[in-house]
């Protein structure tokens, strides 16, 4: 099976340079809102299928980088044209036909390296700069007088026809659900098929499309003309659908778009190499979803898989080591995150693993105590919103926010850990080593085992508003865990989000918990 390898885009959207390495089987693209992830995909595309090859050029007005248009505008010449170069490096067997991809035409890389790919590149024809020369002066870019080029890294001409590895787009994000499916039925048909298989296919189709309109038999129009078919209007790969069940795909509703074209590009014997996916989650509904991706780690291995996606569950059940995140410029793999961490996020389907990657900074908290709180004391504290300050604050149970932490490591993100001592003095000694090991990772909790918990802290320093708000009967006990903590805290103890709750909606002010205070504070260096 061949694969893609490497990608290098320079100058394409919002990439002024971009290098990102591929998984052999499976790549789960996550990251914010125009980090770049449909990009990725589209500068496959542009490569391997010569999209916009035969496109009008002020399409390029959307491709181009805008930092590198705005130097142009700043400093106008044609040595400052914006360009845009993408590179593919493949993975392929070494066989007669490979060899036309390999080379040392390709900029990304060690000099002299010679390997299988393919180049793209799209820059301005400077046969035409003297004649030009006064407009792009003027800061006005000449969009038709850019030329395309594709070739291999042997640097002989690329056609598509000959292209090294079969690839299949899968887009359930497109608005146009008629273009969505015609475009996956012409790259299905195309990838699926031979060259000759296809040949023959088009002019039968031909033949019988005009032996049909004459066996119509309308009459001429006149005693010199008469109706015929323009068989350049007709092509059959725009007019083929994909059939199940006799009922075409277009028509099984868009809950099953995805599901059913990633069957179709799974489930061949003759297996596609690489299968692009936007956003898979899209209008499916749980069950169906958790269908998808049990078919896509049935075949993980049969053919290369790269994805998009802003779901936790895929990400999660897809095993987190499969996970690049895209984010400034720059990729980060979670390859080699534990296994056993894989494993722990892969079982807890309502985990917060995408949330921690997608966020600026973090605070984790071991309940809902704790995050039905901890804004209302950020902004008493800050004197602004944790929403405004682009921070997440993730419940996770007990020592699982390590499992979390590792994940945190490999991203170099801020993140605050509130946890509880639970009287135990190892704890608070261990913590403190910790964050002198770790400068991006600290861990907080009440400094005594008398601060043993967040709602023994919260007390201590609340404990006339506290009393005076929580109403408890005279004389009764309130035992928690078979224990004596006075009848407020033990209270307090049984009934933990009841109580925060009501401290929420309350007009008092309390005050804050020192331990927290010192997290909220660092957070902010």
């Amino acid at each position: 099976m061949g694969y893609v390898k490497n990608l290098y885009i320079d100058g394409l959207k919002r990439f002024e340079h971009f290098e990102i390495e591929f998984n052999e089987c499976l790549s789960i693209l996550v990251g914010e809102n125009e980090a770049g992830k449909s990009t990725i995909l589209e500068a496959i595309r542009i490569v391997l299928n010569q999209q916009y090859c035969n496109a009008d050029k002020s399409v390029l007005q959307d491709l181009f980088n805008l930092e590198n248009v705005g130097i142009f505008k700043n400093i106008p010449s044609v040595d400052t044209l914006p360009k845009i170069i993408i590179e593919v490096d493949l993975e392929l067997d070494n066989t007669p036909r490979s060899i036309d991809f390999y080379g040392e035409n390709h900029i990304n890389g060690n000099r002299g390296e010679e390997k299988y790919g393919i180049r793209f590149e799209c820059k301005f024809d400077e046969d035409f700069s003297e004649e030009l020369a006064e407009s792009i002066n003027d800061g006005k870019i000449p969009y038709e007088y850019y030329s395309l080029t594709w070739q291999t890294y042997a640097n002989l001409p690329y056609k598509m026809a000959k292209r090294p590895i079969k690839n299949l787009f899968i887009d359930t994000s497109e608005t146009s659900k008629s273009s969505a499916f015609n475009f996956f039925n012409r790259s299905l048909f195309s990838n699926i098929y031979s060259n000759d298989t296809k040949l023959k296919a088009k002019n039968a189709f031909r033949e019988k499309l005009n032996t049909s309109f004459e066996d119509v038999n309308l009459p001429d129009i006149d005693t010199r003309r008469r109706f015929g078919i323009d068989n350049k209007k007709v092509v059959l790969e725009s007019i083929l659908s994909v059939y199940e069940d006799s009922i075409p795909l277009e028509n099984k509703g868009s809950g099953m778009e995805s599901l059913v074209k990633t069957q179709i590009a799974l489930n061949r014997e003759d297996n596609i190499d690489t299968i692009l996916i936007e956003e898979p989650e899209n209008h499916l509904c749980f069950t169906n979803l958790k269908q998808m991706l049990q078919q896509i780690m049935d075949h993980e291995e049969d053919s290369q898989i790269i994805l998009t996606t802003h779901s936790n569950m895929i990400a999660s059940r897809l095993n987190l080591g499969n996970v690049i995140w895209i984010s400034e410029n720059r990729f980060l793999s979670l390859k080699n995150v534990d296994s056993q961490t894989s494993a722990f996020f892969e079982k807890a389907d309502d985990n917060g693993c995408l949330q921690l990657l997608l966020s600026k900074k973090v605070i984790l908290v071991e309940g809902a105590t704790e995050y039905l709180l901890l804004p209302k004391f950020y902004e008493k504290k800050t004197g602004r919103t944790i929403e405004k300050d682009g921070i997440s604050i993730i419940s996770c149970d007990g020592i699982s926010y390590k499992r979390y932490l590792e994940i945190a490591s490999k991203t170099d993100k801020r993140i605050a850990v509130i946890t509880d001592n639970d009287h135990d003095q190892t704890k608070i000694d261990d913590a403190s080593k910790f964050n002198q090991r770790n400068e991006k990772q600290h861990i907080f909790m009440g400094t005594t085992i008398d601060d043993w918990t967040w709602e023994a802290c919260v007390y201590n320093c609340n404990k006339e508003k506290l009393d005076d708000m929580i109403p408890v009967q005279k004389d009764a006990k309130y035992l928690f865990h078979k224990k004596d903590y006075g009848q407020v805290l033990g209270k307090m103890l049984a009934n933990k989000v009841d109580t925060a709750y009501q401290m929420l909606i309350s007009e008092r002010e309390f005050n804050i918990p020192l331990y927290v205070e010192e997290a909220i504070e660092w957070l902010n260096k």
